[in-house]
């Protein structure tokens, strides 16, 4: 009976609006690409959609997993050494542009092509999760009471507070993972690993005086990452920030913001309707099953469909917040937080692009854009915190 009563604290909500966002995406997706004379990607909302039903299992496959979360502490290190490996099994063996034979990023795996920094975020939510849990554990003896044989099991102690070995244990990991995916190269998948680092750093209680030092230390890193970009011959990073500060300066970023603005003033209360979209359906407006389809929703569903889509976004958020909040230990705190800020982080991002207020980066809106790997990352992120808020009450 008790494995059954667990579930009465599954949370439903989170999962019935993961699923309302992830149908969301799929038919924005259907309707961005069909009329598309490629058929590959008129097929694309079937594999989303197929991937969503893949990421619901994995959910509940999570969820009732026999063991709760903290087990995935006791591999914290494996989860960020299999990282790391990853990471750099891409540069050896990933995909290469045809043209100019340069890394993409990716591995090619046939059915789908696999971003190894998707699953990176999540190895890199449990490595510093354990990390700044401070996860020290003693043996106690146990005396089983039908056979009163002594045995063994692991007791945890957990610290008020991470100290500064940990501060810098933490940091000096997550910098290693985002300086390899920045090498890539890819600075906002990078900005992804570094913001989740530093909202889990946020919740794990951290002293200020770190905090305010790992302020310090970004500000001074910023002339010294600019210059690193030109030695390493990343221009299109640049370029991509020169247009935001002035659209003038790449003709690319100028047209691209140009299209999406049209798209997303065009919409109106209501929108063009679905699948009616001018710029999106007459192809002004680039990639569009993956960057800037937020400016496709505008266009064909306008203010409503986007105060539906926040909507949804704002219980999910609301949801992981609250599990945070109950949580019943600070592993399973920081593992929900690297999941919310992981989604919230990308979400902002692939907005404010659209709207002109961010630099254009290649980072998905979750759930809604077009991505094997980000679908997945997302959905097993999902389902943590759900093995998490079903044992808060131990």
């Amino acid at each position: 009976m008790a494995k059954f009563r667990i579930w009465r604290r599954f949370d439903y909500v989170l999962f019935l609006v993961t699923i309302l966002l992830t149908v969301y995406g799929a038919v924005m997706i259907y309707s961005t690409n069909q009329g598309s004379p490629d058929p590959e990607l008129q097929d694309l909302w079937r594999r989303q959609a197929i991937l969503g039903m893949a990421g619901v299992g994995i959910i509940f496959l999570l969820a009732a997993f026999p063991r709760d979360y903290e087990w995935l502490g006791d591999f914290g290190w494996l989860a960020y050494l299999v990282a790391v490996a990853l990471l750099v099994l891409v540069f050896f063996f990933g995909a290469r542009d045809e043209v100019t034979g340069e890394m993409i990023g990716w591995f090619d795996l046939g059915v789908f092509r696999l971003q190894p920094a998707f699953p990176v975020m999540i190895l890199l939510t449990i490595s510093v999760g354990a990390v700044l849990s401070k996860r020290r554990r003693r043996r106690k003896p146990r005396v089983t009471p039908l056979f009163g044989a002594p045995k063994t099991s692991m007791v945890e102690t957990v610290a008020e507070r991470p100290d500064f070995v940990s501060y810098l244990t933490s940091g000096a990991m997550t910098l290693v993972l985002a300086g390899l995916v920045f090498m890539q190269p890819d600075m906002a998948t990078a900005a992804v690993l570094v913001a989740m680092w530093l909202a889990m750093l946020f919740e794990s209680d951290m002293s200020t005086r770190y905090l305010a030092l790992t302020a310090l230390t970004a500000l001074g890193a910023l002339y010294p990452l600019w210059k690193l970009m030109d030695l390493l011959g990343f221009t299109y990073m640049q370029k991509r920030v020169l247009g935001f500060i002035n659209r003038n300066n790449d003709p690319n970023v100028k047209y691209q913001l140009e299209q999406a603005f049209i798209a997303i003033g065009s919409g109106g209360p209501w929108g063009k309707g679905f699948g009616q979209g001018t710029q999106s359906q007459l192809r002004y407006l680039p990639v569009r099953h993956t960057d800037f389809i937020f400016a496709v929703t505008a266009e064909e569903l306008g203010f409503a469909g986007i105060m539906l889509l926040f909507a949804l976004y704002l219980v999910l958020f609301l949801r992981l917040l609250r599990i945070i909040l109950i949580a019943p230990d600070s592993f399973g705190r920081l593992l929900v937080t690297g999941t919310l800020a992981m989604i919230l982080f990308q979400f902002v991002v692939n907005i404010g692009m659209n709207l002109g207020m961010l630099p254009i980066a290649g980072l998905p809106l979750p759930f809604i854009s077009y991505g094997p790997a980000a679908m997945l990352t997302t959905m097993i992120g999902i389902g943590i915190a759900e093995n998490v808020v079903m044992r808060h009450q131990k």
